[in-house]
């Protein structure tokens, strides 16, 4: 089974016209709605792009951190992201859709990640 990207959201800046105030130092949430190609339903998947700089004034406000769930890039351009997320999605096949959800939740924070469901009986 493939994904298929269903929708690339932002709610942080509009991708047509955005340009950084500094262009070394941004980050913004991209929230990647995506399915399983040629099928019915979709999940979220969120990643917060940023440049190496606001990563390094993060780490010096806070401390060390973790890179998880976050698409670093040098300089903002939306076709090269869109472009990454459609090869990303490639490189995730399964042979049903949990399994593929569970690949693209090692890039991107899934709606479902750490969700448990609990059977109770009467």
């Amino acid at each position: 089974m493939q994904a298929e990207i269903r929708h690339l959201l932002t709610p942080d800046i509009d991708p047509d016209t955005f340009v950084p105030d500094d262009p070394e130092r941004f980050m913004f949430l991209v929230q990647m709605i995506a399915g399983p190609a040629g099928e019915p339903g979709d999940e979220s998947f969120q990643f917060e792009v940023c440049t190496p700089g606001w990563l390094h004034d993060q780490v010096q406000r806070e401390g060390p951190m973790t890179g998880r769930h976050r698409v670093i890039v040098d300089h903002f351009d939306w076709g090269a992201l869109h472009a990454y997320f459609h090869r990303l999605v490639t490189r995730c096949p399964g042979n049903d859709w949990h399994e593929v959800a569970e690949k693209l939740s090692r890039y991107g924070y899934w709606e479902f990640e750490d969700y448990t469901q609990t059977h109770h009986q009467l």
